[in-house]
């Protein structure tokens, strides 16, 4: 993974030599909301501002996100971001309703003025959300042209939506070209990544994006709300998530009592001597356990999307998984394939029994598919492949597997 970010950063970089399209702003009307308004406003700035309204009477909470807090404050939010990695920061946000006074700020607050009129992002799976809020039409800049989701690929054909082949972490440089009123940067859990100082220095408005290190799927999913903040579209943010989360908690209590447990193993072999896997605290082994699996690194306590394990630990660890969830690249062709490339791990159980499966069902690129875009807003259809994986007795599967990918081919 660390060559493949190396070799996507050196794209990044000759992707910069391209002239990126400025394009001016959408102009900001002026509203007239008066005392009482009855929904936020989502479209211009106020004209008839009056000290002690409440103007946004549609209101979010995070109950289940680890990282996210919101205060409301009559005309301005407070989000605060306090990642569940060990990064040493904790950032603030300050939106101030436009045509409003901005309020005394900290050194450490981000001022972003809304309800933001067009955006970029570092981050795919902010693109599944940005569809279901209906504000894909104000995406200036995605980090790939490779997207799962049609309407957006479509603009991207069209050149409404620029790819600025940023990788994951973010191009300054481009960011700033874009002049989109506010650019999510990727937060990662390795400080050196990520470009949120450098964003500021070059003047351009930044918001972390950290879904990823969230420790549970509804967690996770809540970052949808995060992205409606910014838009004031908390009401429709709210339904969906609700629905979403309501779905999950019958399929998390459809698999909570099953007798056994299969032992579930995540990542891919990163090298020869390495291992690449999600953190023993990340929402991905919650989601196994919530699907009536269990894993062998419930003494790991990292939140992060990405660490690495000695391949004898895996050995040591997981080679009596009854199934494999890849995830991170792209899996192989077929078990066949899969064998040959990597002999090694021919003798795990899951290999040998053929029950690998990936992350990578409706794939359009190297690395893009629908998990990746889709996946943060969509958790109860994961876990009801996960259930379909480990608990096929409990006939949860959907019509289709939007997600997982079982990699074909029997055991050996």
């Amino acid at each position: 993974m660390r060559l493949v970010l190396l070799v996507l950063g050196s794209l990044a970089t000759l992707a910069a030599c391209a002239p990126i399209p400025m394009r001016e702003p959408t102009a900001r009307g002026a509203v007239a909301v008066g005392a009482h308004p009855a929904a936020n406003l989502t479209a211009g700035c106020v004209a008839d501002y009056r000290a002690g309204t409440d103007y946004f009477p549609d209101k979010a909470t995070f109950r289940h996100s680890a990282q996210l807090k919101v205060e409301y404050h009559g005309n301005w939010k407070r989000v605060t971001f306090t990642p569940s990695v060990d990064t040493r920061e904790v950032l603030r946000l300050v939106l101030v309703q436009c045509g409003t006074p901005v309020p005394e700020l900290g050194p450490r607050d981000t001022l972003v003025e809304i309800p933001v009129r067009d955006f970029a992002t570092a981050n795919v799976s902010l693109l599944g959300a940005s569809e279901l809020l209906g504000i894909d039409d104000r995406l200036k800049g995605v980090p790939t042209r490779n997207v799962s989701i049609p309407a957006i690929a479509a603009r991207i054909e069209r050149g409404e939506t620029i790819p600025i082949y940023a990788a994951q972490h973010g191009n300054g440089e481009q960011a700033a070209a874009l002049g989109a009123d506010l650019f999510f940067t990727f937060y990662s859990a390795y400080p050196d990544a990520n470009i949120h100082p450098l964003l500021k220095r070059l003047g351009v408005v930044s918001a972390p994006q950290s879904d990823h290190t969230e420790p549970t799927p509804l967690g996770r999913a809540e970052w949808l709300k995060y992205l409606a903040l910014f838009f004031n579209l908390e009401k429709r943010a709210n339904q969906l998530f609700d629905a979403r989360a309501a779905r999950y908690a019958q399929l998390q209590a459809l698999a909570a009592h099953v007798e056994a447990r299969p032992l579930v193993q995540l990542g891919y072999p990163e090298s020869r001597d390495e291992w690449s896997q999600a953190g023993g605290r990340n929402q991905l082994y919650r989601m196994i356990e919530d699907a009536g699996g269990r894993h062998a690194w419930h003494d790991n306590p990292v939140a992060g999307s990405l660490t690495y394990a000695p391949m004898e630990k895996l050995f040591d660890r997981a080679a009596s998984a009854d199934v494999w969830l890849g995830n991170f690249m792209p899996g192989a062709v077929d078990m066949a394939t899969l064998r040959r490339d990597h002999p090694r791990l021919a003798w795990l159980r899951a290999v040998r029994g053929g029950r690998v499966y990936w992350f990578d069902a409706g794939k359009v690129g190297p690395f893009a598919n629908s998990w990746s875009d889709q996946g943060m807003t969509e958790p109860q259809d994961a876990l009801a492949e996960m259930i379909a994986i480990l608990h096929p007795e409990l006939g949860a599967a959907p019509p289709r597997q939007r997600f997982i990918r079982k990699i074909p081919g029997g055991p050996a």
